[in-house]
């Protein structure tokens, strides 16, 4: 078991890398070397990124309760200038900035991740909670989460501090992988926010990946794993943390489950950027033998990304005017590439396969 005991002024995690994790960890590190040797054009791989900040922030509110799902936020996330219908939609607004921050600051290497940092990332995720939840501040009394009694309230400063410069030291020779994993731990355990901790801790480890050597082009969605393992998920934590916070825990279950989960999520990105690779190829190779152009093309590429277009889509895309973009759109859908649903206004535009259209001509 790690025991770096140099400075108790430092949070030292206990915790063995055990035959297990280690494997996790050397299959997570080929995924990452096939991710980032993947062509992937730079207008392509934004339209990658609007899609896993839709899946990162759907899952980490549905971990929560929320009951939207991704097509739902989506939608939310399409839309300017949204007002929100209901406390679900506020959450999932709130999550979506809160990972455009995130997304931000894994850009900004001079910026340390320190108890600013989380205290804002906390701010971001419960935005417009009530004034008593004090979203960005630590709390001011006790709270227990299921069967679960954080430390005391007085402690939660000293405890941050000392988090904050474990989180800045980089000469600790931790793998990201298990770095990124122990903060979400942590922060977990001293649950230093009336609401959002869980939210906070998703955000840091999906941060501190990012910021690492690690990043996976920003386009791992942990969050969506961590949804569909939402037991596993909850029991390793009480595994590693028991009923009641106490000095010392021993991370080692955590970390053996948190590590199957990168290997889960990486593994799921690498089998779908070479999935949308091959269509891709597919879609620039076919296109031109089909009379389409190369904008038609690219607001293809961005149907099948998304599953559906709309004209207004279309123009962000291409750039093209809204007449010409009917026209493509038109066309698009008389050669079968398309199909359309809804009436004027509503219009939306589906992608159609590949090897049906081929089929078909």
């Amino acid at each position: 078991m790690n025991q770096n005991n140099t400075n108790d002024s430092i949070f030292n995690p206990q915790y063995t890398i055990t035959p297990t994790i280690q494997a996790q960890i050397d299959e997570f590190e080929r995924n990452q070397w096939l991710i980032q040797n993947l062509l992937l054009m730079p207008q392509h791989e934004e339209w990658l990124h609007r899609d896993v900040r839709v899946s990162r922030a759907a899952s980490t509110t549905r971990i929560e309760g929320s009951t939207l799902d991704e097509d739902a936020v989506g939608r939310l996330a399409a839309r300017s200038m949204v007002r929100a219908q209901s406390e679900d939609e506020q959450d999932n607004i709130n999550a979506l900035q809160a990972y455009e921050f995130i997304d931000f600051l894994s850009d900004q290497a001079d910026i340390p991740v320190d108890e600013l940092v989380i205290r804002q990332l906390n701010r971001y995720f419960i935005a417009t909670a009530t004034p008593t939840l004090t979203p960005g501040a630590y709390r001011k009394g006790q709270n227990s989460v299921g069967g679960y009694q954080p430390p005391d309230q007085g402690d939660v400063p000293g405890l941050m501090r000392s988090f904050a410069l474990w989180l800045r030291r980089d000469d600790d020779g931790l793998h990201p992988a298990v770095k990124s994993g122990l903060a979400h731990l942590h922060l977990l355990a001293v649950h230093p926010f009336w609401d959002g901790n869980g939210r906070a801790s998703r955000g840091l480890e999906t941060l501190l990946l990012q910021r690492s050597s690690f990043d996976f082009k920003k386009l791992l969605s942990l969050e969506a794993t961590l949804l569909g393992m939402k037991d596993e998920y909850f029991s390793a934590i009480g595994r590693s943390l028991g009923n009641q916070f106490q000095d010392g825990y021993d991370a080692t279950p955590w970390l053996e489950f948190s590590t199957s989960a990168l290997v889960v999520c990486s593994r799921l990105l690498v089998e779908q950027t070479t999935a949308w690779h091959k269509k891709m190829s597919e879609l620039y190779s076919y296109g031109p033998e089909a009379g389409l152009s190369t904008r038609q093309t690219d607001g293809l590429m961005y149907a099948n990304q998304m599953g559906q277009i709309t004209r207004g889509g279309y123009i962000e895309v291409t750039g093209v005017s809204m007449a010409t973009a009917s026209r493509d759109l038109a066309d698009l859908t008389a050669k079968g590439f398309l199909t359309l649903e809804g009436k004027t206004r509503d219009r939306v535009y589906r992608p159609v396969p590949v090897e049906q259209v081929k089929a078909r001509s």
